[in-house]
């Protein structure tokens, strides 16, 4: 019974962690910027494929193909927003229906280039660990740790680094940032360059405990927007608690349930969450 304890919440953790660097970017486009961006799951299918691409057609490791998603993710997000995304802001409307135009383009290149089947990303830490209690996959721990250390990395690179306080400060207040000689346009591209490039890493790094397809984005879009409402957008950190609710309960439920009962049942929480506090359960204390 411990084993099977411990095992589930190693899942759920592993799927809250991932989660979280998926709905960190997201949180960073709308936090930032205003901007929601619909286009966001697309951002992680083109990282996972990236990461399929670079050990099936060009015979390199899988580990190059992790550090090479975020980058090209982030540059298409630069160039999105350079040419799409800075002529819209202040019209939420038009930059809803503009990144949602997008990421149905997104998918469907992904589909002319590398067909509408499924792809396998083969595992890069076969095994498992025997942490005692119960053996767990090494690959799972691996993603565990790593999720973690790029969300303290985020978070302490817009706590602690000149770009990062740079940002904030635009973000709180554009025209006295803009008097002080801050680009506003070139802290909203990194802003939008760095979100897509979180979501093209955390499709890299789910990719080999998961089904490589194009449409696989839309299932981790709709819980990303879920994790940051419900953590609330005053605050980066929050997606980590709202993450947790979202995809770690619907991964314990799983074992229990099917998994369109557990993801209904999470989703109608969080709605009336939503309703009981629209500001999200992180308190104010955490907000930057």
């Amino acid at each position: 019974m411990a084993e099977i304890a411990i095992t589930l919440l190693l899942n759920a953790l592993s799927a809250a962690l991932a989660l979280s660097l998926v709905a960190l970017g997201l949180a960073i486009i709308f936090g930032f910027m205003g901007v929601i961006n619909l286009a966001h799951g697309a951002f992680l299918t083109v990282g996972a494929y990236v990461v399929w691409m670079v050990p099936a057609k060009l015979g390199l490791s899988f580990w190059v193909g992790l550090v090479l998603a975020p980058i090209i993710v982030g540059l298409i997000g630069a160039l999105i927003e350079r040419f799409v995304i800075r002529y819209l802001y202040d019209r939420l409307l038009d930059t809803i229906l503009a990144t949602w135009g997008i990421s149905l383009a997104l998918v469907e290149l992904v589909k002319l280039a590398f067909g509408t089947t499924s792809k396998s990303v083969s595992n890069p830490l076969r095994g498992s660990v025997d942490l005692g209690v119960t053996v767990y996959p090494t690959y799972r721990l691996f993603l565990i740790g790593f999720c973690l250390a790029i969300l303290v990395a985020v978070f302490a690179f817009f706590k602690s680094t000149d770009i990062g306080v740079r940002l904030r400060a635009v973000i709180q207040d554009p025209d006295a940032a803009s008097l002080q000689g801050l680009n506003k346009t070139r802290m909203y591209q990194y802003s939008f360059a760095s979100g897509a490039a979180l979501a093209g890493l955390g499709g890299a790094a789910i990719a080999p405990i998961t089904t490589v397809d194009p449409t696989m984005g839309v299932t981790y879009l709709l819980e990303s927007f879920f994790a940051v409402i419900l953590g609330g957008t005053g605050a980066l950190i929050a997606v980590v608690p709202g993450s947790l609710i979202v995809a770690g309960s619907t991964n314990v439920m799983t074992f229990i349930i099917s998994p369109v009962l557990a993801q209904t049942i999470v989703f109608v929480f969080v709605i009336v969450a939503m309703i009981i506090r629209p500001q999200g359960i992180v308190p104010e204390a955490w907000h930057e």
